[in-house]
């Protein structure tokens, strides 16, 4: 459960990323000097329809004018099913989240300086054209009402969803010895609310406005919002 060596004098901060996502933010959060307590609140499954959508939107990606990404874990499922069904990725328009979701897709013609899906939606083009936005389940619709807004003809299709992990093995008063917790996304907050209810140790990071909406409806008020939508922004909001 906790990575890195045990020290009196550095803050331990609780990682609630799902356990095949946690590595990135828990290395960032080492290379700082804090130490980390990995408690993966959720997982990453196929969509609902095992993904025979998602598949079929890739295997048409040269169709597009665009493709869109909102998550790290959406780019990497984009460039992981284009590589396996031989398709070129950078064929078509890439638009992208923040940077850590570009980075996953391989390169982004078009990344919001406000790292939000609302962000993007605002500053996407006007145009006439297809647009794949591939998204989990749970996503909003902001980037899709607003990308419809400027002309374009959106298909939505679900990369992934994310189930929660009930760690109810975790003896709660870890919980207690911990300086901060970190939350990526609002799937995780729900997630954590249902297991530990308001919990939480004395610092709350959110990485955006909608993971931020989460804290407040799960009951948890103090919280800290990251500037930058991105793993380093976490990392820098816990200062």
């Amino acid at each position: 459960m906790v990575a890195g060596e045990s020290s009196s004098d550095r803050r331990r901060v609780i990682v609630t990323r799902s356990a095949e996502r946690s590595a990135g933010l828990s290395d960032l959060l080492l290379a700082a000097g804090f130490e980390v307590v990995e408690i993966p609140v959720t997982t990453t499954i196929d969509a609902s329809d095992g993904g025979d959508q998602f598949v079929a939107a890739v295997r048409r990606l040269r169709e597009y004018d665009w493709v869109i990404a909102t998550s790290p874990e959406g780019a990497r499922r984009i460039v992981r099913c284009a590589s396996e069904l031989g398709v070129d990725v950078s064929s078509v328009r890439r638009a992208a989240v923040g940077t850590s979701t570009a980075a996953a897709l391989g390169g982004a013609d078009l990344v919001p300086d406000t790292q939000t899906g609302a962000s993007l939606g605002a500053m996407f083009p006007v145009g006439v054209g297809r647009v794949l936005l591939a998204v989990a389940e749970s996503a909003s619709r902001d980037v899709e009402n607003a990308v419809r807004s400027k002309g374009w003809t959106v298909d939505r299709v679900h990369s992934y969803r994310t189930a929660s992990t009930s760690p109810h093995d975790i003896d709660p008063t870890v919980i207690d010895s911990c300086d901060a917790i970190t939350f990526t996304a609002a799937s995780s907050v729900e997630a954590w609310a249902a297991t530990f209810g308001t919990r939480v140790p004395p610092m709350v990071v959110a990485m955006g406005p909608q993971t931020a909406d989460a804290l407040r409806r799960a009951g948890i008020e103090s919280f800290l919002v990251a500037s930058e939508q991105s793993l380093p922004g976490i990392v820098r909001a816990l200062g």
